[in-house]
């Protein structure tokens, strides 16, 4: 029913917006008129996606990512059989913090998801990870209300928490093997 509605509406959308350049047309007689109104009815809906997208990837780059403070290694025993951090297991050790700012651009819809990582022992944080997610235009958050957000483009699919646990948390390495 939703949908009927959207489609409903984009339909007398367009109608308004091809009566309006008619009526420019008639009233003025000019082609560049005709084609500003257009042109205005195209960007009332989109006028925020290329500048929302721009500001995404600008804080992204400039505000997003991992840093680090310090490395922590431990044993095998908080390592996965395919050689990542078993998350789960290593919270007994470390404590992992996440903050979410719904509001860091009401204007573009973009949100600011932090986590911080702290050592449980001396409440030393060791890294934090900063990754922003993208609604999308002001449109297309009216209409879909749950859409997935797209988060900085160096980590696809929301994976920034997991770098940071991957940068921070390093293997021991034995050092009687091999009698080095």
């Amino acid at each position: 029913m939703f949908g009927l509605a959207v489609l409903v509406a984009l339909g007398l959308y367009i109608y308004l917006a091809k009566m309006a350049a008619q009526f420019i047309r008639k009233r003025t007689d000019s082609k560049l008129a005709t084609y500003a109104t257009v042109a205005i009815f195209v960007l009332i809906p989109t006028w925020d996606i290329i500048p929302g997208r721009l500001y995404h990837r600008h804080v992204c780059e400039t505000e997003g990512g991992v840093k680090i403070s310090k490395t922590v290694e431990v044993d095998s025993t908080y390592f996965l059989p395919n050689g990542r951090p078993d998350e789960k297991k290593l919270l007994e050790r470390f404590e992992w913090h996440t903050t979410t700012d719904r509001a860091f651009s009401k204007v573009f819809h973009i949100t600011k998801h932090q986590g911080v990582l702290l050592d449980k022992e001396n409440g030393e944080p060791l890294g934090m990870a900063t990754d922003f997610w993208y609604y999308g235009g002001w449109l297309h958050t009216t209409i879909l209300i749950e859409a997935p957000a797209d988060s900085c483009p160096q980590y696809p699919h929301h994976t920034v928490s997991g770098d940071l646990w991957r940068q921070v948390i390093r293997p021991k390495i034995d050092t009687q093997l091999g009698g080095k």
